[in-house]
């Protein structure tokens, strides 16, 4: 039988940030909407509208919300990427010089996403029918 690597990129969803110079690899799914909330204090759904709001004129002013939004964008995609990190440590390990090019890597893979909240809303509702 052959494994699925072997016909397709499995990686495709996956990418680098590098954090003081060495590459992590990050991923950005489904799985990274607890660690969004975990990190940002509230609900993916307020993340995202904050996020749009912070994007709107496309120029970002670095303050104590955008500091944070972007620490748990970077955060989330970290921990789902598979490496063990607590925000804290995203936030004391990336300095402010870097912030803005580890968060324009990070948002470009957000950005790639074509997720809608209805799109999480169903898988979340929807029920488990079969058995193994």
């Amino acid at each position: 039988m052959p494994k699925l690597s072997d016909l397709v990129n499995v990686d495709i969803n996956r990418d680098t940030i590098k954090i003081q110079g060495v590459p992590i690899p990050v991923i950005f799914t489904f799985r990274s909407f607890p660690y969004v909330e975990e990190a940002y204090g509230k609900s993916y759904e307020e993340f995202e509208k904050d996020m749009n709001d912070m994007l709107k004129d496309g120029r970002v002013t670095l303050g104590n919300n955008e500091t944070k939004l972007m620490n748990a964008l970077i955060y989330a995609m970290v921990k789902s990427g598979g490496t063990d990190c607590s925000p804290q440590e995203i936030e004391s390990s990336i300095p402010v010089s870097d912030l803005g090019g580890v968060f324009q890597v990070a948002l470009n893979i957000f950005n790639r996403q074509n997720f809608q909240i209805s799109d999480m809303e169903r898988i979340k509702s929807e029920k488990k029918s079969e058995t193994y």
